[in-house]
């Protein structure tokens, strides 16, 4: 054996050169195949038992054959792995040897090193073939594995299992290299240099290790003994050039190694201090990504790394920071940016926080913030988002300095413009940051801090005004003490010399004996007072420091003093700090302010966001309004009110979102109990006070569900009755009445709070308050209408009687206030007194007539007033209004109103009341229906239920009787339910027909008195009155007083309501009143009236549906406001047909007012949700908008469309709706025609149908193609699909693209362009068709009116108009008829394809018609 060690172990490039014989190099003489390894490796293992592990000498071929065995079989494996085991045994017993061997100081032997180092190195080599060998079989067996589950497949892939505890046994196989790189393998090379090889072979799967080991908390020790590997590798065996190269080639291709490595170079740094390679791979990785930042997955895996490395050493990473930033925050990828930015935040953070940093690192702080200021307009919406994070995370930890504070939040209030939800998002949570964590007060209420800044300022003059006195008086005595040093110098000198050292009793106080000091010198006593000097310098504890100087210097000492102690003694004060303090504190107070603005210049633009159609910008816009109107910043009452919007909202998202912010602000404090009650009954009635009366509804809505959620308890609503009633000490009046406003609110939930304290209620509604402040008494009746529970039908509760005391005197009470003529309120107090009549008293109507009757009496009888000449009064409107009809023939107005001997000269009534008792009239009629039509019908219908349970005799009787039972029904509802409106198949049709007869009978009952009675009746006190309050209405000139004719002309809508006959013959007055009218007001009341009579008589009013929309294009917003209102609530309510007039409603997306754009985009988003309704309308709002007579601007329709189509979500409707634009292409005339379409198909959203559909029509539009805004409207299809598009739909978009060019090439060469109004030329067929349908169009258009006289036509003239474009349709067919009869066969098909397509929208028209 002696003799075979005579070789050298040369480690092979190849695993195949081993196989070659080169004069002494070891090489393997037999590869021994599959069956003949077993027994070769019971022979190694016979050998390891002999702890000899120069065997390998021998059996190094069985070795190499399993390690080049090319089986995967069961057999092949169980080798490998025996195999392993034997070699790590082996290199155990190696290491063991050479432990002594190399530790010893002297040198080994020739033959010993020669042998130990061929035997080293074959060990090693084989142990890390073997470890290659069974990672590359475990990961194909994992692959395949993966790839089956991927599949589903039933049969599944080899297992592990051959593979056992792998992880476990490569670990302790590294551990092992570990240990024997750790002795000086150096050694036995001559001279003591390893070679290269040997030191990359043992690296080399260290790397491979590296990248296939994942990165789990149980792979942390494999991670570290890589590294440490490394490390000895690095610092002894000269790696350091090869390990950053290899390092950066791992990160480039490995995901999952970033963390790996960024732990692996911080072990070095700490263990083995090798800081140089950290900052080669800074250097090398900058140079690549310089070189190549195209390529996202390199550049998100050095990222990764990067951000990993910065986070837990962020020291190192720092000096790098700045190179960092000049090479990679220029560069296209934006990860790398993100990354970037995202160490600089972190390394502020953790390294650059504290006040003590020296200059240089300040630089680079300042350096880093400047560089995240400038990125918040990066050009990437994902670098913008990642930096307001980064600052909002800065904002948490406190690490933004001062000077940067409010550049942030400006630029953080400006993205909340921007076009990205997620910047937007970040822009709010990054501003609520600041306003949570500001530096500056707790509250930040704009008005409080500039008059602190101004008082402060104040002090600060009178500070200067000190100062300049304090001056003045130095400067005296300086002048002063110059002509006493003289003479007293040489009394100081004189007596340091005599007495160098003094020594005092502590008996005086230092202030006493400083006072004592400026007497002495003012009468010259100068010995006396150098002596209390010093004894002042010795009580003061500076015997020791006096010592310690010299003569000189202590008589220098001792003047000093002297010249401190006197102007201590004159009372000279120096109040520079004190200045230096107060310029501190008013500069604070103007960030303070400064920081106020901005803040506050957002809160607009959040007003905007709370109308947004994305959720996340609506909850965010919510949750900082709450912050900031904890804040107290100015504008969020604004929002805090708007939001009350979003309770009405369908999302229970949002209506959620908002309740809990109210109850943040509204009931979150730090008190409990009784404190508690008090501080949230004080924080509801001041949001109370604030709201706008628009929102009170949504306020309710509110109290009540905090009231069904026990937010207000019990111990709340007693702290509102004692503000209430004035019992809470301190209460205000005004505080007062919003407690009383909140119990009006409460109880509408919870009757119990008004019908428990009823008689507290009643005494304070006729007391002496409410004539002090009648809105009390109003609020009063409307706390106790509340007392009736709501869930109850009204047959079920008392009323009182009509000569109650209560009702008597509240009747009293109101007669009073009505004559009373600077009373503020009277309708609210009217409406008030008639609502607690018809639902709380019996025999209410008698108790109205009564009231009527008597203002009527007293009327005649002193109430009138003489006067010779009429008041003058600007005119409001046309002097006469036209009626449709003769005035039916009733008593003379005068015999009711007048005096039967009036006083000589005009007689006048004050119009003050005359417009009061109007008003009453229309109010008194509209509750007489509703008691008639609900009261009045379930009572009979209640009795008439008992009639029957006495008549019924068993319980099958009882039960039919008792499903026929109706609870809370109007009569109007019964009436249009049984003339089949809403008929529903009836379950039982004996007895239901019965109950549905009794019903109908009841139900007509009640419309004849509304009807017949009511105002026709000759007896009725409304016969009596209706002519006066239409004299009125048709002679404003005469009558011209505005509020007289706003309360006439609503008391009349409010008559026409009650009988149908008497709406229809006062229809058309009413709409010349609408149309010929100047006052607002009247109009804004009669769209409302008109409002409501389409709700009771549908049919009489939808010949006038047109005078809804032509509100819509008035100058006066309010007027418009009010018409947008009425009009969406009567569609949503489905009691106006949806037509073609729709697109007027469109047009308020873009109107002037904010509120009417607001409430028009709620209304389309609406109808959106509503089946097909907005789908169907979209080709008339389209044709409408889209007409050149319109001149809509360009823009605006832009605006319009992009709303409108934004709501079209259902693929099938979006497929439909590319063919009839498309269709509509050869039906227009002009360029900007042809945009509009072009720009509407580029709105769509396309799946693979709805493409294939805009490719099928391409002869639709292949002429406007030439027009370069509709190429670029195709061009934005067609990127906008391909991006995340799947291949099919890919494949859609390539042949369209084709197609569109095709469409391009026709006309290119040698063509010119279309002009605007002609036909694209180059293309005979393409002219005569486009021809044909223009003179088609025009006869059409010929036909039509003008838009204004088109916005007044009626229904049956908007079928006609529908017909009209079904008709232009079929014009545009005629010409490709005729044309196909002389085209080729390919033309041929395509223009038959054409012909039949409109055929689908005529149908769909005609739908529509019906």
């Amino acid at each position: 054996m002696e003799e075979s060690h005579d070789f050298q172990f040369i480690l092979p490039l190849n695993n195949n050169d081993l196989l070659n014989s080169r004069g002494d190099q070891f090489y393997v003489q037999q590869i021994y195949a599959a069956n003949e390894i077993p027994e070769q490796l019971l022979a190694c293992k016979s050998k390891v038992h002999h702890s000899d592990p120069f065997y390998i000498f021998e059996h190094f071929d069985t070795y190499y054959s399993i390690i080049e065995s090319k089986a995967n079989d069961a057999a092949a494996i169980r080798n490998l792995m025996r195999a392993f085991d034997l070699l790590y045994l082996t290199v155990d017993q190696l290491g063991g040897q050479l432990a002594p061997l190399l530790a010893s100081n002297e040198a080994p032997s020739s033959r010993d090193r020669v042998r130990y180092l061929n035997l080293t190195k074959m060990c090693i080599y084989l142990m890390t073939q073997t470890v290659k060998r069974i990672d590359v079989v475990v990961q194909q067996v994992l692959k395949e594995q993966q790839f089956n589950q991927q599949k589903k497949r039933g049969k599944q892939a080899e297992t592990l299992e051959q593979y056992p505890d792998w992880d476990v046994k490569r670990g302790k196989f590294l551990v092992q290299l570990f240990n024997m790189m750790q002795h000086h393998l150096e050694k036995l090379w001559n001279p003591p240099v390893a070679e290269e090889s040997f030191v990359t072979m043992v690296c080399d799967i260290c790397y491979r290790t590296l990248e296939l080991v994942p990165p789990r908390p149980d792979n942390r020790h494999v991670i570290d003994t890589l590294f440490h590997i490394f490390g000895i590798a690095i610092k002894r065996y000269n790696h350091a050039i090869t390990f950053p190269a290899r390092t950066l080639q791992i990160l480039r291709s490995t995901e999952h190694a970033s963390t790996a490595v960024a732990n692996g170079i911080l072990l070095l740094h700490e263990e083995y201090s090798i800081s140089t390679v950290f900052s080669i791979i800074m250097k090398d990785l900058v140079e690549a990504l310089t070189l190549d930042t195209s390529d996202t997955a390199v550049s998100r895996n050095f990222s990764n790394f990067l951000t990993e490395f910065s986070g837990i050493a962020p020291k190192l990473m720092i000096p790098h920071l700045s190179k960092l930033g000049d090479e990679l925050l220029d560069c296209e990828s934006h990860v790398l940016r993100n990354c970037v930015l995202q160490i600089m935040g972190d390394a502020i953070v953790s390294e650059l926080t504290s006040e003590e940093l020296d200059d240089e690192m300040k630089e680079a702080r300042n350096e880093f913030l400047d560089n995240l200021v400038a990125h918040v307009n990066d050009i990437s919406a994902h670098v913008r988002s990642k930096v307001m994070h980064i600052w909002h995370h800065l904002k948490e930890q406190h690490a933004i300095p001062l000077s940067f504070q409010i550049k942030v939040l400006r630029e953080a209030v400006d993205r909340l413009e921007d076009k990205s939800s997620l910047v937007r998002r970040a822009a709010i949570q990054l501003i609520k940051a600041f306003l949570e964590n500001n530096p500056y007060s707790g509250k930040l209420s704009l008005e409080e801090l500039i008059k602190k800044h101004e008082k402060e300022v104040q002090v600060m003059e009178q500070l200067d005004e000190v100062i300049a006195e304090e001056r003045k008086q130095a400067e005296k005595f300086t002048e002063q003490w110059e002509t006493v040093v003289p003479e007293l110098s040489p009394i100081v000198e004189e007596n340091v010399r005599e007495f160098p050292e003094l020594q005092f009793d502590k008996e005086e106080e230092l202030d006493v004996l400083i006072n004592r000091i400026l007497p002495l010198l003012l009468d010259k006593n100068y010995k006396d007072a150098v002596v209390l000097v010093r004894k002042a310098d010795y009580m003061a504890g500076n015997q020791d420091l006096s010592q310690q100087l010299k003569p000189e210097e202590h008589c220098a000492y001792l003047l000093a003093l002297f010249n401190t102690y006197i102007k201590l003694a004159n009372g000279c004060k120096d109040s520079s700090e004190e200045m230096l303090k107060q310029i501190k504190t008013v500069d604070f107070l103007k960030d303070s302010i400064e920081f106020s603005h901005v803040a506050t210049s957002a809160m607009p633009k959040m007003l905007e966001m709370l109308l947004s159609k994305t959720n996340t910008d609506v909850f965010e816009a919510v949750d900082l309004f709450t912050t900031g109107y904890l804040f107290g910043i100015h504008g969020t009452e604004t929002g805090m009110q708007r939001m009350l919007n979003l309770v009405w909202s369908s999302d229970k998202e949002k209506r959620d979102a908002v309740s809990n912010a109210y109850r943040r602000v509204l009931f979150t404090t730090d008190l409990t109990g009784r404190a508690h009650a008090i501080k949230v009954v004080q924080n509801l009635s001041k949001f109370l006070s604030k709201i706008e009366y628009g929102h009170y509804t949504a306020m309710e809505m509110l109290m009540g569900e905090w009231v069904a959620s026990e937010n207000i308890d019990a111990l709340i609503i007693q702290v509102l009755f004692e503000r209430f009633t004035l019992k809470l000490e301190g209460t205000t009046k005004d505080e007062s009445r919003l407690a009383l406003q909140l119990l009006i609110m409460a109880s509408q939930s919870k009757s119990t709070i008004a019908s428990a304290n009823r008689t507290i209620i009643e005494d304070i509604a006729i007391g002496d308050r409410v004539r002090q402040d009648p809105r009390i008494y109003t609020a009063c009746l409307q706390l106790l209408v509340n007392s009736i529970d709501a869930n109850n039908n009204s047959k079920y509760y008392k009323r009182y009687p009509s000569n109650a005391k209560f009702v008597r005197d509240i009747t009293s009470l109101f007669l009073s206030f009505f004559f009373h003529p600077k009373l503020p309120e009277f309708d609210s107090l009217a409406m008030s007194l008639f609502e607690y009549y018809y639902r709380m008293c019996q025999a209410p109507d008698e108790l109205a007539q009564n009231i009527v009757s008597e203002l009527i009496r007293r009327f005649n009888k002193q109430w009138l007033i003489t006067d010779t000449q009429p008041e003058e009064l600007p005119p409001t409107q046309t002097t006469d209004i036209p009626y449709s009809q003769t005035l039916p023939l009733t008593q003379d107005p005068s015999q009711t109103v007048l005096p039967s001997q009036p006083p000589k000269g005009p007689v006048r009534m004050p119009v003050y009341l005359v417009s009061r008792f109007v008003f009453c009239i229309g109010f008194m009629i509209i509750k007489e229906m509703i008691f008639l039509d609900m009261d009045v019908y379930n009572n009979m219908k209640f009795r008439e239920e008992l009639t029957a349970l006495e008549e019924k005799k068993n319980k099958k009787d009882v039960a039919s009787a008792l499903r026929r039972q109706t609870m809370n029904v109007s009569a109007m509802e019964v009436r249009k339910r049984l003339s089949g409106v809403a008929a529903e198949p009836q379950q039982e049709p004996d007895d239901d027909l019965v109950g549905a007869t009794a019903e109908d009978n009841i139900a007509e009952e009640i419309n004849a008195i509304c009807e017949d009675m009511l105002l026709y009746n000759p007896s009725a006190l409304m016969s009596k009155i209706y002519p006066i309050i239409i004299e009125i209405c048709k002679k404003p000139g005469e009558y011209r007083d505005p509020q007289l004719q706003q309360a006439a002309t609503l008391t009349l809508a409010r008559l026409m309501t009650v009988s149908s006959k008497f709406c229809e013959s006062n229809m058309s007055f009413l709409m010349n009143i609408l149309n010929l009218t100047k006052n607002m007001k009247i109009k804004c009341n009669t769209v409302v009236g008109l409002s409501d009579l389409t709700f009771r008589f549908p049919n009489i009013i939808e010949p006038w549906t047109s005078h809804f929309y032509a509100q819509l294009h008035e100058e006066n917003s309010e007027l418009r406001l009010t018409a947008v209102k009425m009009l969406s609530h009567l569609i949503l309510h489905e009691m106006i047909r949806v037509k073609g007039q729709i697109a007027d409603l469109a047009l308020c997306i873009v109107d002037e007012s904010d509120e009417i754009k607001n409430i028009t985009q709620q209304f389309f988003k609406e109808i959106a949700n509503k089946s097909n309704i907005l789908y169907n309308v979209l080709p008339d709002i389209i044709s409408k908008l889209g007409d050149i007579k319109l001149h809509l601007e360009e823009d605006k329709y832009r605006t319009i469309m992009r709303y409108i189509l934004g709501l079209i979500q259902k693929d099938r409707q979006i497929e439909t709706l590319v063919e009839k634009l498309c269709l509509r292409f050869p039906l227009t005339r002009t360029e900007r025609q042809w945009r509009d379409i072009a720009y509407c198909l580029s709105l769509l959203s396309y799946n693979e149908r709805a493409l294939k559909k805009l490719i099928d029509n391409v002869q639709h539009f292949k002429d406007k193609v030439q027009i370069d805004e509709v190429y670029q409207s195709f061009k934005l299809i067609i990127s906008s699909t391909s991006k995340l598009a799947k291949p099919e739909l890919k494949a859609v978009v390539a042949e369209f693209e084709t197609r569109l060019n095709e469409c391009l090439q026709v006309t290119e060469p040698g063509a010119n362009p279309p002009a605007e109004g002609a036909p694209a030329a180059g293309n005979e067929t393409r002219m005569n068709k486009t021809k044909t349908a223009k003179s088609a169009n025009k006869a059409q258009s010929g036909r039509q009116p003008k838009r204004r006289n088109a916005r007044q036509k009626s229904s049956s003239e908007e079928e006609s108009s529908e017909e009209e474009a079904s008709a232009r349709r079929q014009a545009g067919k005629q010409p490709k008829q005729h044309q196909r009869k002389q085209t080729v066969a390919s033309s041929d098909e395509s223009e038959s394809s054409e012909e039949e397509r409109p055929a689908p929208a005529k149908n769909q028209s005609s739908r529509r018609r019906k």
